[in-house]
């Protein structure tokens, strides 16, 4: 079991009577339809409706008072089956004022997950003994690992003090701390989903009549006895070209019940965009990395967000060994809410992009079966 620290709770409680006390509710959205790939943005930035003052408001800043700190035995592994015991109040945050922040130092060492150190100035790394975060001031780009992530708010810094908001110290550093532990197993059913097929061939390679969904299907097809030697059931679904909707994409992997759901795709951006990416849900209460105009509401609660925490921990886990076995530049681990094949999904589910054919040298690269074979092998692999 993770370290409750007690003295929490009052403060979350209070939190989650205020929140119900607003009455806020979550509207219906229906998520959009990906006909082709999205367009990359150079860096994610901050809703246009969102402040992101210099430093957190002091009315909402967590303050936390001097807690005692349980260390955790040698033996205790963070688990990503289930939220933290206050995942329920953390929700509630989602529903009122997006600025509620918390001392990374007080919040890490509350949890035995590790400490903080000053690298730089407005430089920090959260050291714990899974891995190493790299944070910034003003920024929502971090590192984990030698990985780049995305947090859904800025870190603000106080008086030489990094503050995070409390939904990214729950809903990405905690996931990603149990990041070693194995993709658990429900049934051993994995459902890979070769991304379009048919009439919608995706993204068209730069070097001339090459399609996406050809790419994609060779690739699902390499991966799925990479994954029976390991033990899986993998089903398909599309194993030709054929069109399928995101609905009925959705839909195959609710018929088979599977644990897991993988859809592959290729990429496609502006000049000199390149690299490997990984999306999974945006947790309530988050702006999302990518919104490609789509509307983005926070409050929403989404079918997948059911799966935050195994979400994140099956992205990091693919997207680890896609960057120790591919070698492609890092574009990192994205979330996004307009994905439709993915925030419908009522099973762990991740999207994972292999790749641009719009840049020529990686087009080159996609083209050949050698590479298409290494991307299958290190999406196995992160099962190991």
């Amino acid at each position: 079991m993770i370290p409750v620290v007690h003295r929490l709770y009052p403060f979350f409680l209070t939190l989650a009577v205020g929140a119900i006390l607003q009455g806020c509710q979550s509207s219906k959205w229906e998520s959009g339809r990906m006909a082709t790939l999205p367009d990359q943005p150079d860096a994610p930035t901050t809703p246009a409706n969102q402040s992101t003052p210099s430093t957190p408001p002091a009315v909402s800043v967590m303050r936390m008072k001097t807690v005692e700190t349980t260390a955790a035995p040698a033996s205790w592994q963070p688990t990503t089956d289930s939220p933290s015991p206050t995942a329920g109040l953390v929700d509630a945050i989602a529903d009122s004022i997006p600025n509620h922040w918390v001392p990374l130092d007080h919040w890490a060492s509350s949890q035995g997950f590790g400490n903080v150190r000053s690298v730089a100035k407005d430089q920090f790394h959260l050291v714990t003994r899974w891995g190493v975060f790299g944070l910034a001031a003003r920024s929502r780009y971090a590192n984990f690992n030698g990985s780049r992530i995305y947090l859904g708010y800025p870190v603000h810094v106080t008086n030489g003090v990094p503050y995070v908001h409390v939904l990214d110290a729950e809903k990405n550093f905690r996931p990603l701390i149990g990041w070693t532990q194995k993709i658990p197993r429900r049934r051993g059913v994995i459902c890979i989903d070769p991304g379009h097929g048919g009439e919608n061939g995706g993204t068209k390679s730069i070097l001339g009549n090459f399609h996406e969904k050809a790419y994609a299907l060779d690739w699902a097809i390499r991966l799925k006895p990479e994954l029976e030697k390991r033990g899986w059931t993998v089903v398909l679904t599309r194993a030709h070209d054929k069109a399928m909707s995101l609905t009925e994409r959705v839909d195959f992997a609710d018929n088979y019940d599977t644990d897991l759901f993988l859809s592959l795709h290729f990429n496609a951006g502006g000049k000199g965009a390149s690299g490997l990416e990984t999306y999974c849900s945006t947790p309530r209460g988050m702006p999302s990395t990518l919104t490609r105009n789509y509307a983005d509401p926070m409050r929403v609660i989404l079918p997948n967000n059911e799966h935050d925490y195994r979400n994140l921990h099956l992205a990091a886990r693919i997207h680890h060994s896609l960057l120790r076995k591919v070698g492609m530049a890092d574009r990192g681990i994205r979330r996004a809410r307009f994905m439709s094949v993915l925030v419908n999904q009522k099973r762990p589910a991740v999207l994972i992009e292999g790749g641009f054919i719009s840049d020529r040298k990686e087009a080159r690269q996609i083209a050949t079966p050698a590479y298409r074979q290494r991307l299958a092998e290190a999406v196995a692999a992160a099962f190991d």
